[in-house]
């Protein structure tokens, strides 16, 4: 079905709740997973009965969804996004218990599984936000709303705001980072010289002891091999163009992200966000210096007359 001037009248804020609901999920994981941990994976029982947290999860997207049949506020709607995140979070973490015989939480695959679905959420979501730019008649529609219901009352939670304050903040920390003439230059360094290493690495030319080589699944060196092909190929188009050489960087970082991670989470579970967050801050500079070098950047030798 499709939106525009005579289909579906999307929400001019879906993308913002949907980025809300997809961060508080993988944040309820981590912070569930290492309270767990911590803990010594405590039970909520009585008796012979336990409640798992799954439950709670479902009755928290239950909770969220009575909130958006019952309000069109769009504070409401936010808050519900920030309870179903919650619930889904509590609800996905116990999902090693249902995809095995023995009701097992501790399913070595399932970090894996989670990590899959969550990226496979995060492309619907940047699909479903960048499939089709708003029309005329859905921003009337949502301005009509907002302006019907300017003068009732703001119901954003301190969560909520505290949401708002961290992302914010977090957001304008990372660009002033990013800013900084050689920040860039030093990660694309670090980065360069991490995939050749791996490169050499896999065919045993080398064997630092921070490139793990050995109990390593198939899969993950041909995913890591795939990412540093793609850095070679950078590496040999920049010289005439140093754009085209990031764009294959971008590549080889997406490789990382969307393959050779999801083993990596196999096989080291939650150990593996470190490398993550290292590939999301690697993807983070070459999106800030594709954005504020848009123009082709090449280099000519210089001829005379």
């Amino acid at each position: 079905m499709k939106s525009g001037e005579k289909g579906l009248v999307r929400d001019t804020d879906s993308g913002d709740m949907l980025e809300l609901l997809f961060l508080i999920a993988v944040a309820t994981i981590l912070i569930n997973r290492t309270f767990l941990a911590l803990t010594g994976y405590p039970r909520i029982a009585f008796g012979s009965l336990h409640i798992a947290h799954m439950l709670w999860g479902g009755l928290l997207m239950l909770v969220s969804l009575v909130m958006v049949f019952h309000y069109w506020n769009p504070s409401i709607r936010r808050l519900a996004a920030f309870i179903s995140g919650i619930g889904f979070g509590l609800f996905i973490d116990e999902l090693g218990k249902f995809i095995t015989s023995d009701n097992d939480y501790f399913f070595k695959p399932t970090i894996a599984i989670i990590y899959v679905i969550f990226v496979t959420m995060y492309l619907i979501f940047r699909r479903l936000a960048e499939s089709r730019p708003i029309s005329e008649r859905e921003i009337k529609v949502n301005e009509a709303i907002r302006r019907d219901l300017k003068s009732g009352f703001d119901m954003d939670s301190y969560w909520l705001k505290s949401y708002d304050y961290i992302r914010n903040k977090s957001v304008a920390l990372l660009k002033r980072i990013l800013a900084i003439p050689s920040v860039i230059p030093v990660v694309m360094i670090l980065f360069v010289f991490t995939s050749l290493s791996q490169f050499a690495a896999i065919f045993g030319w080398i064997s630092p002891g921070w490139i793990p080589t050995k109990n390593v699944s198939g899969l993950s060196l041909i995913g890591g091999f795939s990412s540093s092909v793609l850095v070679l190929t950078g590496l040999l188009v920049l010289k005439s163009s140093r754009k085209k050489a990031v764009h294959w960087f971008k590549r080889a970082i997406l490789v990382n992200i969307f393959v050779t991670q999801v083993f990596l989470f196999y096989q080291s579970q939650l150990t593996a966000i470190w490398g993550l967050i290292i590939n999301l801050l690697v993807y983070a500079c070459i999106i800030y210096y594709l954005r504020h070098h848009p123009d082709e950047i090449r280099v000519h030798s210089i001829q005379s007359g």
